[in-house]
């Protein structure tokens, strides 16, 4: 197991650790499962994307409660988060959730400084591409890396050990590339949310008032590509989502791009699964087609955690 699917095995296990996910799965499975018939192939898992939505509300109420709300939210987060893993799979690149998971040197790089309050970034998803070079791409239990004269094992006390990714995230940073997903269930009430965040990253911050970003000598801006991108749903029912929506046009220029869980919808919105060419291709060693196709037969075996079959 290399680093990169030690990772995604890790963030996609943490999600169905989540009360909120195995309250939801065992009907989101019957939904996935229907949508993918007996024999799917790669194309199949991809166009799961367009699908997104539909299963998402299988298990969803009409409630605007905060606590309805919060646990939507989280739902869709962690939706979302299964999805760009499973699709991913095989490639370099990792989407994870729970952001203590990630590198400590990219946790720093898109921190968000309010003088000196480090601020909530909105990173509801972190993606994280690892560079094409060999400590990422071996098994991790032959993987050892020097530092100062100490060696740095990958597992202690029979744990993996962070400081070993710590470090060498730190000495391989520019080879990174770093991906942050604001995920929300309603388009509406939160399109300037994102809107907002990716000017602040765009600009690497507004120093006349004193908002700067990263810290501890990391910054998105010297990894190898950065980019913000907007996931919805959307929940709200009664919109007709146009061109000149104003929910639509705080979107539109985002890095990232702006996406939902259903078709693609020109000048409106593109459906998720467009996301991994748009923003994650340079972690495939081929392509997404050809990488899920790979992986197909592994999800009854090494990918089982995903639980699909």
């Amino acid at each position: 197991m290399t680093i990169p699917e030690y990772f995604r095995k890790v963030s996609t296990e943490s999600l169905f650790s989540t009360r909120t996910l195995q309250n939801c799965w065992p009907t989101w499975k019957m939904a996935i499962n229907n949508i993918l018939g007996e024999n799917f192939n790669e194309i199949d898992i991809i166009n799961l994307g367009d699908h997104l939505s539909d299963i998402f509300k299988s298990t969803g109420g009409d409630g605007r409660g905060q606590g309805e709300l919060s646990a939507g939210g989280t739902a869709w987060e962690s939706l979302v988060c299964w999805y760009i893993n499973l699709c991913t799979a095989g490639s370099r690149t990792v989407a994870i959730r729970k952001m203590s998971l990630a590198p400590k040197p990219i946790q720093d790089a898109i921190t968000v400084n309010y003088g000196n309050f480090a601020c909530n970034t909105e990173s509801d998803i972190t993606v994280i591409t690892f560079p094409d070079l060999p400590d990422y791409n071996i098994n991790i239990n032959a993987l050892s890396v020097e530092n100062n004269g100490l060696r740095i094992e990958t597992f202690k006390r029979n744990r993996f050990n962070p400081e070993i990714i710590n470090y060498l995230c730190g000495r391989d940073f520019d080879n990174f590339e770093i991906g942050v997903i604001q995920c929300k269930t309603n388009w509406n009430d939160n399109a300037q949310i994102p809107m907002l965040w990716d000017m602040i990253y765009s600009a690497n911050g507004f120093r006349g008032r004193n908002i700067t970003i990263g810290r501890d000598g990391y910054n998105i801006h010297d990894a190898q590509n950065f980019t913000y991108a907007f996931v919805t749903v959307p929940s709200n029912q009664r919109a007709n989502y146009k061109s000149e929506s104003v929910a639509v046009k705080r979107v539109t220029n985002l890095s990232g791009g702006n996406y939902w869980g259903k078709a693609t919808e020109p000048n409106v919105a593109r459906s998720i699964k467009e996301i991994f060419t748009n923003n994650y291709q340079a972690g495939y060693p081929n392509n997404v087609r050809t990488e899920i196709r790979n992986t197909l037969p592994k999800l009854s075996g090494e990918l089982s955690y995903f639980n699909i079959i």
